[in-house]
């Protein structure tokens, strides 16, 4: 068996080819001739890498079968078929394979190199559009890739026996991602390592091919659009390449920063002993995932309202571990637009007390309390109510008061509504802010507390059917009566 190389000159004019010498005269045809190809796994998807293919991974064997010829000049043609696609050289190319009756000759990869370029080669098929836009990525399927033989002088088709390559493409798929889970929110502090964990998808596939996972992590800057897209763009903070199908990303891991945005990805390769590496789709990488990385900031479980005064409260609360300071607010109640107050600028870390002074007699406020931690505060932080007492409240004296209002005309036009938080006042200056309302148009029926300072302070709860109140909150008629302690409910 010989292995003859033909001149790699290709394309030559028909002129020059038809003075080769052959074995018989002029005119006859050349015949018959067997053709079989080989073909070694593992099998390429790019068609770049078929037409620089080297070494033995491929070979096509061609025997003249008529003995009585000395000397044929053949011209090959390729055809690689499968049930989506198809490329073929539309014409036997113009390079000489010369050939001798009885004698069989073995083609190389090196040798066939040319059938494969994209200039010798038309395409067909359902998948061609997505081979072509892909940039020359066969699709997934089954392959017959054989190689005829004609007779350079009369261009007749001689092989008679053709037996095909066949050979099955079937692209490994990327790693699924499976923790932490797109678009999952992860928190300072509350573990000491992050597990990534995926599932590989190609291992059907990768045979005695060694696989390797590279894992990225990028932050996402502020305001960026398109970060998925463009993720090859953004700056990595960690990259490490591990054989195991998980990555715990730990202390000695770059440090993440709460309040950023993180998007991470891993990339699946397949390399064996030769060096050659395994087709993976998507050139190996998983999608592109987002984790947002916090601080579990804590709000404070509740706040306590205690010595309620004329124009002061005490508002004190329990602290939570993480806190590092805090910041206490407070406003008018009932007033949407009403102007938050901050009592000092922060209060450090240990305090649990604060008393609000210089507030307005019988009115209504709400006040909040924000904790800030290492590197971020509370997030709806609870708001709480609470009304200061009168100065007639304030200076009450059980069996004193002055009845001069009593006999003061009040306002008879009706109140329309009555609401949780509304605050109304009696003759006697005593200011009832209201839990629960029913009614309308003046007459109400409900619960509501107020304060005695006779009695420290204490929120005494009352409840009242049927009274009148006019527009300007005023009990104009009606009994408020005392139900129980506030503080024991």
């Amino acid at each position: 068996m010989k292995k003859r190389f033909f001149n790699q000159t290709w394309f030559l004019p028909m002129f020059v080819l038809s003075v080769l010498p052959t074995g018989r005269a002029e005119g006859q045809t050349v015949s018959p001739v067997s053709s079989r190809t080989f073909l070694q796994a593992p099998y390429r998807y790019r068609l770049d890498d078929w037409a620089g293919m080297d070494g033995n991974r491929m070979e096509v064997c061609l025997r003249l079968l008529d003995t009585r010829v000395e000397n044929a000049t053949l011209f090959l043609r390729m055809r690689m078929v499968s049930e989506n696609l198809s490329m073929e050289n539309p014409v036997p190319l113009p390079l000489p394979v010369l050939l001798a009756g009885g004698e069989e000759i073995r083609l190389s990869a090196r040798d066939l190199r040319p059938y494969f370029r994209p200039g010798n080669l038309q395409f067909n098929g359902n998948g061609k559009q997505a081979f072509l836009q892909s940039g020359g990525m066969l699709p997934d399927g089954v392959y017959r890739l054989s190689f005829e033989a004609y007779e350079a002088r009369s261009g007749n088709k001689v092989s008679v026996q053709e037996i095909p390559a066949v050979f099955k493409l079937v692209a490994g798929e990327p790693p699924l991602i499976n923790m932490p889970g797109n678009g999952n929110t992860l928190y300072y502090g509350k573990q000491e390592s992050i597990r990534f964990q995926w599932t590989p998808r190609h291992l059907h596939v990768a045979g005695f091919f060694l696989t390797r996972y590279t894992f990225e992590l990028a932050r996402i800057p502020e305001g960026a659009a398109n970060w998925k897209e463009y993720f090859h763009t953004l700056p990595l903070i960690a990259r490490e390449t591990i054989e195991q199908p998980y990555l715990d990303y730990g202390p000695a891991s770059p440090q993440l920063i709460p309040g950023n945005r993180y998007a991470f990805r891993v990339r699946a390769r397949c390399t064996n002993a030769s060096g050659e590496n395994l087709h993976i789709k998507n050139d190996g990488y998983s999608e592109v995932f987002l984790l947002h990385f916090e601080e579990d900031c804590p709000v404070v479980p509740q706040l306590r309202v205690e010595n309620i005064r004329a124009t002061s409260v005490v508002i004190n609360w329990n602290e939570p571990l993480e806190a590092k300071e805090y910041k206490l607010s407070y406003r008018k109640n009932g007033k949407p637009d009403a102007r938050w107050f901050t009592f000092k600028e922060t209060l450090p870390a240990g305090t649990s007390l604060a008393r609000l002074e210089n507030l307005e007699p019988a009115t209504g406020y709400e006040c909040r309390l924000s904790v800030r931690c290492a590197y971020s505060q509370s997030r709806n932080d609870a708001t709480y109510r609470f009304t200061t007492l009168s100065t007639d409240n304030a200076g009450l004296d059980c069996g004193k008061h002055d009845k001069t209002d009593e006999t003061k005309p009040k306002d008879q036009t009706p109140l329309k509504s009555l609401r949780r938080f509304d605050q109304i006042r009696t003759a006697d200056g005593f200011v009832f802010e209201i839990d629960e309302s029913t009614g309308e148009n003046g007459v109400f029926s409900g619960t509501g507390y107020t304060h005695i300072p006779l009695l420290a302070n204490t929120g005494v709860k009352v409840k009242f059917k049927n009274i009148f109140v006019n527009k300007d909150y005023e009990l104009v008629s009606g009994v408020i009566e005392a139900e129980k302690d506030k503080s024991s409910l």
